[in-house]
C-alpha cells in the first residue's frame, strides 16, 4: 500500500504538479523510513512547525520532542537543513554582477589543472549562477562536447545566458581556430533557442585571460552566427 502511495508522489514530483507542503515532507522522509507511511509524521512535524523551513532550521531537542520523530530522523533532517543553508549561503558568490565576477570564477575552476577542461555557466537573468557542466578528455590539449549535447543541457536547464570556459593548459590564452569553431557553435544553438551566449572565456596556465566578449569577436560571431542571419544569406 505504501509503494503505491509513494510512487503517486513521484509522479506528481517528475510531472511538476502541485504538491502540498506535508507532501513535500513526506517524500524528504521516505529515505529516513524506508517501509514505514511517512505521511502521519510529516502532519506531527507540520504540526509543530510553521513550515518545512522550520523543520529544517529546527534544533535536535526540538525534533526529537515530535512524535514519530527519533534520533536518526532528527539528525536526517538537520543533515537536509545544512545542506539548504550551505546552498543558499553559496549563492550570493555564484553570482555574475560583472565581467571580473565571470573571470575570477573561471580562475578559481579552472586554475592550475593538468588536462583541458570545458565548462558551461547557465545563469538566470539577474546573473545567478544555476548550473555548471563539466567535460574533460584527460587530455592536455583538447576537449570535445557535442552540439546535442549542449543541446540536451538548455533544453533541460532552460537558462536565460550562458558563459562557456576552459583553460589552455600549456601556451597563451590566445584562441585557437577550434576555439573560434565552437564559439560560432555556441552562438548558433543558444540563438536557435532565445538563450543569450554572454562569453567564452580561455584561461592559460599563467593565469593571463582572453574574453571573446572583450576582444570584440563575441559581437563579430553573434553578428554573423545568428539564426536570422543564417536563414537570411541562406547559410
Amino acid at each position: 500500500m505504501h509503494e503505491g502511495h509513494r510512487r503517486r508522489l513521484y509522479e506528481k514530483l517528475k510531472n511538476g504538479d502541485n504538491l502540498f507542503e506535508h507532501e513535500v515532507l513526506e517524500m524528504l522522509l521516505f529515505n529516513a523510513y524506508p517501509r514505514k507511511n511517512t505521511n502521519p509524521v510529516a502532519h506531527n512535524l507540520l504540526e509543530r512547525f510553521p513550515s518545512i523551513a522550520e523543520v529544517l532550521s529546527a534544533s535536535y531537542d526540538e525534533l526529537v520532542s515530535v512524535p514519530g520523530v527519533g534520533e536518526q530522523v532528527a539528525l536526517y533532517l538537520m543533515c537536509v537543513g545544512k545542506c539548504v543553508e550551505k546552498g543558499n549561503s553559496a549563492r550570493a558568490f555564484a553570482t555574475f554582477s560583472c565581467r571580473g565576477d565571470v573571470y575570477g570564477f573561471v580562475k578559481l575552476r579552472l586554475h592550475g589543472l593538468q588536462s583541458e577542461r570545458l565548462e558551461l555557466y547557465f545563469v538566470d537573468k539577474t546573473g545567478n549562477l544555476s548550473r555548471i557542466s563539466s567535460f574533460s578528455s584527460g587530455d592536455s590539449d583538447k576537449v570535445v562536447v557535442s552540439p546535442e549535447e549542449i543541446i540536451r543541457l538548455i533544453s533541460v536547464t532552460r537558462p536565460y545566458g550562458m558563459v562557456a570556459a576552459h583553460n589552455h593548459v600549456e601556451g597563451t590564452a590566445e584562441p585557437s581556430g577550434a576555439d573560434d569553431d565552437f564559439t560560432k557553435q555556441c552562438q548558433i544553438i543558444c540563438s536557435m533557442n532565445n538563450v543569450r551566449l554572454y562569453d567564452h572565456v580561455i584561461l592559460a596556465s599563467d593565469g593571463t585571460v582572453f574574453s571573446y566578449f572583450d576582444s570584440g569577436r563575441l559581437d563579430e560571431i553573434e553578428r554573423e552566427y545568428s539564426i536570422r542571419n543564417l536563414i537570411r544569406n541562406g547559410k
